[in-house]
Formats: C-alpha cells, sequence, structure tokens
C-alpha cells in the first residue's frame, strides 16, 4: 500500500513540477509571439487571432482565446514532458544540462507533430475560409482582415519562427524543470556528469 501512495505522490509532484515549469516557459516565450506581429508589420496580436478566429470569436477575445489556449497547451506539454521523464531512466532530468536538451528536443518534437500539423491543415484553411467567405457569421474589421490576409501571405516566416521559439520553450520548460527537480536528483550517480 505504501509503495502505491509514493507512486501517487510521485506522479502528482512531476505532475506539479511540470505544470509549473510549462507555464514559466509559456511566458517566458509570449512575448516573443507577439514580436510575430512586429516583425511583418502588423497591429499585435493578430497571431493570436489565427486562434480565436477558428473557434468562432472575433476582436478582442480572439487574442485573449489564443493567449489562453498557448498557456494551457503550454502547461500541458510541461506535464507530459515531467511524467514522461520521471518514467523513462534515460530521459530523467538529473542535470540542468540535460534538461534544457531534452526540453529542446521536446520543443522541436511538440512543433513538428503538433503545431505544425494543426496550423497549416486546420486553423489556416478555417481562417482562409473565414477571411473570404461573404457568409461569414463573425464581424471581422477591414483593417483586421487586412492584417490576417498579411500574416497568411508570411506563413514561411511564421512557421519558421514558430519553429525556434518552440524550441526556445521547450529550453527553458528543461531549465526550469531542472532547477526544480535538482534536490531530487543530487545523489544519483551521472555518466560524465551529464546523463
Amino acid at each position: 500500500m505504501s509503495s502505491q501512495n509514493d507512486e501517487r505522490h510521485s506522479f502528482f509532484d512531476n505532475a506539479k513540477v511540470g505544470f509549473g515549469a510549462g507555464l514559466v516557459a509559456g511566458c517566458a516565450i509570449f512575448s516573443s509571439f507577439l514580436s510575430i506581429d512586429q516583425q511583418i508589420g502588423i497591429p499585435h496580436g493578430t497571431f493570436y487571432k489565427t486562434i480565436g478566429i477558428p473557434m468562432g470569436v472575433e476582436g478582442m477575445g480572439a487574442v485573449w482565446i489564443g493567449l489562453m489556449m498557448h498557456m494551457v497547451v503550454a502547461a500541458l506539454i510541461g506535464i507530459c514532458f515531467n511524467l514522461a521523464a520521471s518514467y523513462w531512466r534515460t530521459f530523467r532530468i538529473v542535470t540542468i544540462p540535460k534538461g534544457i536538451l531534452t526540453g529542446a528536443v521536446t520543443g522541436a518534437i511538440v512543433f513538428s507533430l503538433a503545431f505544425l500539423p494543426l496550423h497549416t491543415m486546420v486553423m489556416m484553411p478555417i481562417l482562409e475560409s473565414e477571411l473570404t467567405s461573404s457568409d461569414s457569421l463573425l464581424n471581422i474589421l477591414p483593417e483586421e482582415k487586412e492584417a490576417l490576409l498579411e500574416l497568411i501571405a508570411n506563413n514561411d516566416f511564421v512557421l519558421w519562427y514558430s519553429a525556434l521559439l518552440h524550441v526556445i520553450f521547450g529550453s527553458v520548460m528543461g531549465l526550469m524543470s531542472g532547477f526544480l527537480l535538482h534536490d531530487r536528483y543530487r545523489n544519483v550517480t551521472r555518466i560524465r556528469s551529464f546523463w
């Protein structure tokens, strides 16, 4: 019975560490996602509208939905990352450099397996059809429509920049996980002081 309680306690501890690390990393790159808009020359928050508008929300509500979804997904990625790292010995975050490296790899995996397909095959087609449709239920202002069309036109830049930001997100998440788990793995023997 004691081992079951320890496993449950360890599960929740790892989930809490992942939640915190994911939120910190999500907050750390929040302004970087806003810089996508600045570099293209469109109003701030337009990138987040690509999440909110396909969900049927317009204006500032679309920006808030995009931001909230960004933070929720960041926390979920952090939880999954730390739970996976705690169950597989090879990925256990015993040092901060290993946390950064495994986090960066996780960010690249999340970009390629989750963000890229969702962005290119779901969100962009819905957004394009919403912008070109004459019977749209949303009241998108002409300035908003112009900014969103500019964002769609610069989709290659958005994808490259997002790939970089996902790797940075993963690195920060791994760094924070390494900080939070440092005491737990202090006495673990390491191979070449890294693994």
